[in-house]
């Protein structure tokens, strides 16, 4: 069955088709990978028309199995989720985000055509773009805010006209790019690559048929031996420059050098001619490298390798300059079908018109005024930067502020009181953790951990309910709450397709009829929903999945976890109450930045993480925790939740146990 690919855009005049910058990066990479065997949607979206600034060409939709429709029109599970999206119909799965449907697309073309390898686009353990822009600056910047920033650009440039404006600045965000292109490539055992290179470089010296050619390719100059090394791979080439800088070089072999260059530009057969001093020297430069004279190129944006990272920028930024960008697309157009594509598949951009049109105004294109891309929130790389760390007198300074705040945990009682256990002997084997592959010793904790989320979700449930499983991971939660509440529909949510395939196992084990899965980012769903629970949430995800109940007027279930990589986002700040927010304000003098409040709470959520069994501090993390969560509860309960806050039994069954339950006015418990 045939995926389908859902796309922001819309026909414009009979002329062609007006799409956005996410759904053009899109369309690129499914001509890139062709022949993957995708029919192309494109939908009617009020809210998006002012961002669809690239035209596609009617000779490029006929290249395309497409048609067109509005949002409208759409089934219900692909509006709940932000485009572009891939449906497949076969398995009831949507895919959502830019990132999740470019990657998703590279698998499909490496499954059809597993010799093009495509899958290399991928990188290194296939983890380009995987990461969610939440917890890595680099996603972020690719998926979020170079598309905002140079789709807000494109809009400038072509208002300068009606604006009169006479200077239109470059977004930050693209010097952030620029500045990324300045650092050292970050290379997985880059040393042993060095060895590689030069072990191969001295092989071919060996040999008399590749010695001239290497010889062609070195320089010997007054202070330094640079020899430049080049290898092709299916998506673009690597390329190395071997470089010894030598401390004394007198006039004599100055004059040697100088010999040696021209021989050089005259071709490799005077190069190899017998007693040439030269061709001497060049051959005792390359015997005196060390593999700490091999440097790594950053050729490409996440390194010396072409991902698929490469072909979203590239989309974004075609005719887009500044000088290390430019040097980056100089070496895109050279990737063999990259350039044919820009050329005859579609007018990837109409910036370059654009410039030229601001040019001929005499409009300016300039740096923004203030510019920092040294200290970004996450710097760019798969993920985000090491979690907050505190000091015990830090951690102390932090609580003598919690109690002069008057600020005191809300602790109650769970929703079951002690009955919290499931019969797991009366339900089908598929049902229990240990079909999802988790390990024996830890079977029986998971149990104890399901049953308290469980029990929970079945006494707030309504039949035909959609229940919503945020960061499922192979569907432990979810699978238990849809096989027990037949009549509730389940969404699993989850950005790691291999925890997803688990899940798709389980489903047809037990032939479940009422779940759905979303392989997308948390902000991405947009759907209604009645229930959301989350078990183990990892720090700010826990309060990404609070937000989308608290956005939904929906009751929650959710045991949080990792306090300590609590970080604040572009969706979202701490402390997350007023409440909170105006308290530890209350405590700081009057003449200190209120940036110390975040980093305060970031204390708190560094100690809330020590809460191990049987250690030092023990009890204080066990408060920490609870104030974070009292944090959370307060943020419910500002907009009219009944909220909880209990603890999951046994408390053995994980250090991280705290477990806040949420019905908002229209619903109530049912308590036993």
């Amino acid at each position: 069955m045939v995926a389908e690919v859902y796309l922001s855009g819309r026909l414009k005049n009979n002329s062609g088709c007006a799409v956005t910058l996410s759904s053009s990066a899109v369309l690129f990479v499914v001509e890139y990978c062709a022949p993957v065997d995708v029919r192309i949607i494109f939908v009617k979206d009020a809210a998006a028309q002012s961002e669809e600034q690239i035209e596609l060409p009617l000779h490029a939709l006929q290249k395309l199995h497409h048609t067109f429709t509005e949002t409208e029109l759409l089934p219900l599970i692909v509006q709940n989720c932000q485009l572009p999206v891939i449906f497949d119909p076969k398995i009831a799965m949507v895919r959502s985000g830019l990132c999740c449907a470019v990657r998703h697309l590279v698998k499909l073309a490496d499954a059809t055509s597993p010799t093009k390898h495509f899958k290399d686009l991928l990188g290194f353990r296939q983890g380009s773009l995987r990461m969610c822009a939440e917890v890595s600056g680099w996603t972020k910047l690719c998926e979020v805010e170079l598309n905002k920033s140079l789709t807000q650009l494109i809009q400038d440039i072509r208002l300068v006209s009606d604006t009169g404006k006479s200077e239109v600045e470059l977004p930050q965000d693209l010097l952030k790019l620029e500045a990324h292109f300045l650092k050292p490539p970050k290379i997985h055992n880059d040393d042993k690559m060095r060895r590689a290179v030069l072990k191969e470089v001295k092989e071919e010296m060996g040999d008399e048929k590749t010695r001239s050619q290497i010889l062609k390719n070195c320089t010997l100059r007054r202070n330094s031996f640079l020899l430049v090394k080049e290898k092709q791979f299916p998506h673009g080439n690597r390329t190395f420059r071997l470089v010894k800088h030598f401390r004394d070089i007198n006039e004599e072999k100055q004059n040697v050098s100088n010999k040696c260059e021209k021989h050089i530009h005259n071709g490799s057969a005077q190069i190899t001619a017998k007693g040439d001093n030269s061709v001497e020297d060049l051959i005792k430069g390359i015997e005196s490298l060390n593999y700490l004279d091999v440097e790594l190129l950053h050729l490409y944006s996440e390194g010396i390798e072409m991902t698929v990272a490469d072909l979203v920028l590239f989309v974004y930024l075609y005719h887009v300059i500044t000088p290390h960008v430019m040097k980056w697309l100089g070496q895109m157009v050279k990737v063999e079908g990259i350039q044919l594509m820009v050329d005859s598949c579609f007018k990837v951009t109409h910036l370059a018109q654009a410039l030229t049109e601001v040019k001929s105004a005499g409009v300016l294109l300039s740096l923004p005024r203030m510019v920092d891309v040294s200290e970004d929130d996450m710097e760019l790389s798969r993920r985000c930067r090491s979690k907050h760390k505190a000091y015990k007198p830090d951690v102390s300074h932090v609580l003598r502020k919690i109690t002069a705040s008057g600020i005191v945990p809300k602790t109650g009682e769970h929703l079951r009181g002690s009955d919290v256990t499931l019969d797991w002997g009366t339900m089908p084997s598929a049902v229990h953790p240990k079909e999802g592959q988790v390990p024996a010793k830890r079977t029986a904790r998971k149990c104890q951990q399901l049953e308290n989320l469980v029990t929970s979700v079945t006494a707030m449930a309504q039949s035909g309910d959609v229940i919503v499983d945020f960061c499922s991971g192979g569907g432990h939660l979810g699978l238990a709450v849809a096989y027990l509440l037949p009549e509730c529909k389940v969404y699993l949510i989850e950005n790691k397709e291999e925890s997803l395939v688990k899940a798709i196992q389980r489903i047809d084990a037990l032939k479940l009829k009422n779940v759905i899965l979303y392989q997308c980012n948390l902000d991405y769903f947009h759907g209604k929903f009645d229930i959301g629970v989350c078990l183990h949430a990892c720090g700010s995800a826990t309060d990404m999945v609070l937000q989308q109940c608290l956005n939904n007027s929906s009751a929650f279930v959710i045991c949080p976890c990792c306090y300590g990589c609590i970080q604040k986002t572009h969706l979202m700040a701490y402390p997350r109450s007023q409440c909170f927010v105006d308290a530890f304000r209350s405590s700081l003098p009057t003449t200190l930045p209120t940036n110390g409040v975040y980093k305060d709470f970031l204390t708190l959520g560094h100690a809330a993480d020590q809460t191990e069994f049987n250690i030092a501090l023990e009890e204080q993390g066990r408060y920490c925790s609870n104030l974070v969560d009292t944090d959370r509860a307060e943020l419910a309960r500002e907009q009219g939740y009944s909220v909880i806050l209990c603890s999951l039994q046994p408390l053995t069954c994980t250090p991280k146990n705290n477990l806040i339950l949420g019905t908002p006015n229209h619903r109530s418990f049912t308590v036993s």
